[in-house]
């Protein structure tokens, strides 16, 4: 088996800065829905009369990143297969740091609701393009390590936000919210930078006709210093060409692959994959973690702090999850986050109706149950939930794919963030019920339909799903059920790998 690559993994994580963007982005507005200061310069009254407007108002700003995204991941597909895998991840920068400068500037409600969707458009260019781009230059054994630092960055991303806005907290007046809103510009600016020295995706470069190139940037990024011959970059490059060779014979579009079963199945699992996540209370318990905290009896400035702790477990599950869903497998370690998720929402569900609003024990065991729901959501759920949409497509349409996967992420953070204001405001401890069904549905998902990826190259995944794939060798294996395609396929890659 090939050694680490320092250089394979300085690539990744350079890569990780848009991850990390992504996590600050979607998190730094939660801090300043807690600042009062805001509140008043931008004349929305959360309290008066004016609650129930102020209430819509929130949920359209964190509606609006949304649907943003929603436009960034269709603009993702094209622009990734036409011109590679780096321009998209360029424009996405550029759009994060635009709407990031116009939040920071924002003077009305309306300007904050621009800046939100081309900030919008931005990420949903980031969220496929960085774990796809890991996914295409990591090497099977590290692969599941390599994209799972995408969900770790993520949430470092969510944690500094969270911090910074508990260290401007008393600063007091429009410095407390500017100037977080206003950091969140660093980020897509140094990747911006650092993107003019990162490769291109080998599989992208062979697959336009460009083999030298692709050959030269396997061989660098997997080379090993103990092998003067790079057999092992080479034997990969060998069925990746092979594979992607086979492909090309055959190429079909987006709605032609639609037609083909196998292709709809991964279609399919990968927008579930992604839109589970979502679906077990994250993207409000994020979002409107100032609400939620204050509803349990905390001050303001407690809520952020709560929060940032909150946000302190995001980030580390992450890490730990990516350590270990190579040894687990992604369907193994899924079921097993859903099934702890689901606990975690029972335990907070019960004890936020009994306790919300008091000081007693009860209600530091719901909190007890909020930090145990972060902790096991992103090491067994986030965590592998994009490696495993961003390793199941075959390569004539991966970009489409893992694009069309995020959406189920964007379009269930708009259905919930949409309806987390007034559901919080109304039926309070009743709407995490919705997420005990959902976490439940998704474990039945995942138990019933969902293969396991774990072990294969990018081009000989396509096993699984009873596709033809070449062996080690670079030859196409003969027709068997996929059951033996899959036997086989392992067989061989633990051998040559």
């Amino acid at each position: 088996m090939e050694k680490k690559s320092a250089y394979n993994l300085l690539v990744v994580l350079a890569a990780c800065i848009g991850s990390f963007t992504y996590g600050y982005v979607i998190s730094i507005l939660a801090t300043t829905l807690g600042k009062p200061d805001f509140f008043t310069y931008i004349g929305l009254d959360t309290t008066g009369p004016g609650k129930g407007y102020a209430n819509s108002v929130i949920a359209a700003w964190n509606c609006l990143l949304y649907v943003g995204a929603v436009i960034g991941g269709v603009l993702y597909s094209f622009i990734s297969n036409k011109w590679g895998r780096k321009p998209p991840l360029f424009f996405g920068c550029v759009c994060v740091f635009v709407g990031g400068a116009l939040q920071a500037g924002c003077v009305d409600v309306a300007m904050l609701a621009v800046a939100r969707v081309v900030i919008g458009v931005g990420i949903g260019v980031l969220l496929p393009g960085i774990p796809l781009y890991q996914a295409e230059v990591a090497p099977p054994h590290e692969r599941g390590l390599m994209v799972g630092l995408h969900g770790s960055a993520l949430g470092f991303g969510n944690m500094m936000a969270q911090w910074l806005g508990c260290a401007f907290f008393k600063t007091g007046g429009q410095v407390s919210w500017r100037v977080p809103l206003a950091i969140q510009t660093v980020f897509p600016f140094a990747l911006f930078c650092i993107l003019f020295y990162m490769p291109e995706s080998p599989r992208w470069l062979y697959a336009h006709g460009r083999p030298e190139e692709a050959k030269e940037v396997m061989v660098k990024l997997h080379r090993d210093k103990e092998d003067s011959t790079n057999s092992f970059a080479l034997q990969e490059f060998k069925i990746m060409t092979a594979q992607i060779d086979m492909e090309l014979e055959n190429r079909i579009g987006t709605w032609q692959a639609l037609k083909i079963p196998s292709m709809r199945k991964r279609f399919l699992l990968g927008f579930v994959a992604m839109m589970g996540t979502q679906c077990s209370g994250l993207v409000v318990l994020l979002t409107y973690s100032p609400v939620i905290y204050a509803g349990l009896g905390f001050s303001p400035f407690m809520s952020n702090v709560m929060t940032g702790i909150w946000t302190t477990f995001n980030g580390i599950g992450n890490f730990v999850g990516a350590l270990v869903v190579d040894r687990f497998g992604r369907r193994r370690l899924m079921m097993m986050g859903y099934t702890a998720v689901t606990i975690g929402l029972i335990g907070a569900t019960v004890l936020t109706k009994l306790y919300a609003g008091t000081d007693s024990a009860g209600n530091k065991a719901a909190c007890f149950f909020i930090f145990w729901i972060i902790a096991v959501y992103t090491i067994g759920i986030e965590a592998p939930s994009f490696v495993y949409t961003s390793e199941i497509f075959p390569a004539e349409v991966r970009a489409q794919g893992v694009a069309f996967s995020m959406q189920g992420l964007f379009l269930s953070s708009i259905l919930w963030t949409a309806v987390a204001s007034p559901a919080l405001a109304n039926i309070k401890w009743g709407f995490y019920i919705v997420f005990i069904g959902t976490s439940v549905a998704m474990l039945l998902a995942v138990f019933f339909f969902f293969p396991e990826t774990k072990g294969y190259t990018l081009e000989q995944l396509g096993a699984i799903f009873g596709d033809e794939v070449v062996d080690d060798q670079g030859h196409r294996l003969d027709q068997r059920s996929s059951e033996t395609k899959e036997k086989d396929t392992k067989t061989s890659i633990a051998e040559g790998v």
